[in-house]
């Protein structure tokens, strides 16, 4: 900007352009902007506000104090008492948790000053010690998160910004650093003891005393730190005898955290040797996030969690089929596990690092020999033909992608279910190139004196029908998809509004689960899934199921199970017919939440949605628009859903009616699943609490109905009904509320 034609002979002048600015304003019009000729709006909102101190990364950089010169000032003072030890040390703990929930490693860790200087810092024995447990802990999680791949920005921060950690050292150094921290914290623990033993002696009595504890509490720290870092570096082992070692350290670890927690009010005072911005010059030119540190008790409460999920992983070594695969990362990704968690979860299904005595990988991953077993093909180098080896490692491609699924965040993994569908849907393909191929069908027929070709009716369509490699993948893949729906209700991201299409489309997904599982496991050609538009599948909104199509359902299944051939052991037998029944329990609550809600428009209790700028159609776009390039599941367009949604002719209370007998049913499905998981010895204390969770919501759902329903026959309408969905028992099923508004005067 020109300074009025004057010139300028000292930089440092100024010249008060606000009279200009505001005679410039008065000429502009509401909705007007003076911009120059290349000016972006992107460019500009993306703009650092220069001065701002949440915005400006480089504002005063020169002025931040380095390490030494904090030192120099006394801020970190090596005598210190018990009292400010354990101060310090659960200070660094939390700025630990800290990072480990998604801050900058030099916002958090680093930030203490004992951490920056480890040369002047090994004067103090107890510091030294656990700032070099600390910092080797730091550098195993690391390598953890790094490994695994599925954290994301906003899960937890990686970049060291230059600062000392144990993988920034040579190879050839790397295992004296992995023993120095242990010799360190030994070390440290042998000088506390005997300084007690001193004491006891000097004071010639065995009594405890104030200073015991505060010398038992700065051990239960130290030996804290120790185990948790002994855990994270036998998870690197990745093998069953690593993932055991690792279970071992983290009990210990449990214990002494207890400990911590007890003896967390000898530490007093604010704790020395921390300044937040000593590593401002260390940042990036870009906005520094705001950092917010954990509170010592939010911090311990993190640790034990931590612990808790990292015991989790450890389970995995009980694991050797895939049904049992799929049910330990459900289970998992429902206890929401942090980062750390989550990445040692998936760095140990991998399998990359696994070593086991034969040389292979160990029985929980999901590679050719787990899913050789599952489908029932001969071992990996004893397949029938190329085609079915190129199909299996297609299997391979798809089953770790839902592995990874799993363990991202909740938020991410939905997301990563809807990517994968074009890997299922290449995998369909395989799968049915697989089933027409003469080597698979040769093998089939002297395995169980079974051949598959295509129906008459269907010979010149013969993609249409499902050979068993093809069953297997539309079961996944449905299955996969109801994962993606049904994860939205648990996040909250739909409006009462869409329940309706949601739940039917959920309702015919769940169809499709439960005709495919059984179709796989009996290897008989099929004409096409029976739950498919065109065959019917779709529900009814006035139909009324009953005990009949309970009894109906399971005679299928248990039809299915004497005509399962050889080559089928009782274990997949099991996992079967349990999905099956889970299947038909969600496909009941699904009908009957469908069509409460169906009812409850029609009758004018909840208001026709007013969408100013979505349509009812563009909002099915955009529900399931992105998945009409699949196959299988034959996906469902919307006028196939205006068709089941229409009501004509149908009075409410037949809706409320057959929802009630949809409530009913699953109850009854509840307690077969429960029954057959018994007997399976399937039933574990979590899939309990989630059949009672559903069997109160079954009956919950079924009173209000009864509530509408005597509503109706006294009143004749229910416009003064107020309807709540309660999702607190259940993430996907929710409870129906029914209260009586009040009447407007």
């Amino acid at each position: 900007m020109e300074r009025s034609g004057q010139e300028h002979t000292d930089d440092n002048s100024w010249f008060d352009v606000q009279s200009t600015l505001q005679v410039a304003a008065s000429q502009l019009q509401p909705g007007e902007m003076l911009q120059a000729e290349h000016f972006n709006l992107f460019e500009a909102m993306s703009a650092v506000e220069i001065g701002d101190p949440k915005m400006d990364a480089g504002l005063d950089t020169a002025s931040a104090p380095t390490p030494d010169q904090l030192v120099e000032q006394g801020l970190a003072p090596l005598e210190l008492s018990h009292q400010q030890h354990i101060a310090i040390l659960d200070q660094l703990a939390a700025m630990q948790a800290s990072w480990h929930v998604g801050n900058s490693l030099a916002q958090t860790v680093f930030v203490c000053l004992y951490m920056l200087k480890p040369n002047r810092t090994a004067q103090n024995q107890v510091l030294s010690a656990y700032c070099e447990a600390t910092r080797a802990g730091c550098d195993a999680v690391r390598n953890i998160v790094l490994h695994a791949s599925v954290c994301e920005e906003e899960d937890f921060a990686t970049h060291t910004f230059g600062l000392l950690l144990q993988s920034s050292t040579s190879s050839k150094d790397s295992k004296l650093f992995k023993a120095k921290p242990y010799a360190a914290v030994s070390l440290a623990e042998d000088q506390l003891l005997a300084a007690r033993k001193s004491s006891h002696q000097h004071a010639g009595s065995s009594h405890t005393t104030s200073e015991d504890d505060e010398t038992t509490a700065l051990l239960a720290r130290l030996r804290f730190q120790k185990a948790l870092l002994q855990a994270m570096e036998q998870l690197h082992q990745w093998d069953a005898d690593g993932l055991i070692m690792a279970r071992k350290h983290m009990q210990r670890a449990q214990a002494e955290l207890a400990n911590v927690v007890q003896t967390a009010h000898f530490g007093v005072g604010p704790a020395v040797g921390f300044h937040p911005d000593v590593n401002r010059r260390l940042l990036g030119p870009l906005p520094p996030r705001p950092v917010q540190v954990l509170s010592n008790q939010e911090a311990w409460a993190y640790y034990s969690k931590l612990l808790k999920d990292l015991l989790v992983v450890c389970q995995l070594t009980g694991i050797q089929q895939w049904p049992q695969l799929q049910e330990f990362l459900h289970s998992f990704a429902k206890q929401n596990p942090g980062s750390v968690a989550r990445s040692a979860m998936h760095a140990a299904i991998t399998g990359k690092l696994s070593k086991t005595t034969g040389g292979g990988v160990p029985g929980w991953v999901p590679r050719a020999p787990m899913m050789c077993a599952h489908l029932c093909f001969p071992q990996p180098n004893q397949l029938p033909g190329p085609e079915v080896k190129l199909f299996l490692d297609q299997v391979c491609i798809a089953v770790q992608g839902w592995c990874l699924a799993m363990c991202v965040n909740r938020l991410r993994q939905r997301r990563r279910h809807r990517r994968a569908m074009e890997d299922w849907s290449n995998l369909l393909e395989h799968a049915l190139i697989a089933d027409a191929s003469p080597e698979f069908q040769d093998w089939l027929h002297h395995r169980s004196s079974w051949q598959w070709q295509p129906p008459p009716e269907q010979a010149d369509h013969p993609e249409e029908a499902l050979g068993p490699c093809a069953a297997w993948v539309e079961k996944g893949c449905a299955a996969v998809l109801l994962q993606h729906f049904l994860l939205g209700f648990d996040l909250d991201l739909y409006q009462p509004k869409e329940f309706c299409m949601l739940y039917w489309y959920c309702d015919y997904l769940h169809g499709t689960v439960a005709v495919t599982a059984p179709q796989f496991l009996s290897v008989q050609p099929q004409s096409g899934a029976p739950a498919s538009p065109s065959k019917g599948g779709l529900p009814a909104l006035s139909a009324k199921p009953g005990k009949h199509t309970s009894k109906k359902s399971s005679a299928k299944t248990k039809a299915a199970s004497k005509a399962a051939p050889q080559g089928f052991d009782s274990g997949h037998l099991k996992y079967t017919v349990q999905e099956v029944h889970k299947a038909q329990v969600g496909r009941q609550m699904c009908q009957g939440l469908m069509r409460v809600a169906t009812g409850l428009m029609a009758c004018g209790a909840i208001p026709n949605p007013n969408m100013p700028f979505n349509s009812e159609a563009t909002r099915y776009e955009q529900r399931f628009g992105s998945f009409a390039f699949m196959q299988r599941p034959m996906p469902l367009l919307y006028d196939q859903y205006t068709a089941a949604m229409d009501v004509t002719g149908v009075q409410a209370s037949d809706l409320l009616e057959s929802a009630l007998a949809n409530f009913t049913a699953a109850r009854h499905g509840i307690a077969t699943l429960a029954q057959s998981s018994t007997q399976s010895q399937l039933l574990t204390e979590e899939k309990l609490q989630e059949l009672k969770a559903l069997d109160r919501i079954a009956v919950q759902n079924a009173l209000a109905v009864n509530v509408l329903l005597k509503t109706m026959q006294q009143d004749g309408k229910l416009q003064h009904i107020k309807i709540s969905w309660d999702f607190s028992h259940h993430g996907c099923y929710p409870s129906i509320g029914v209260k009586h508004a009040p009447v407007a005067t």
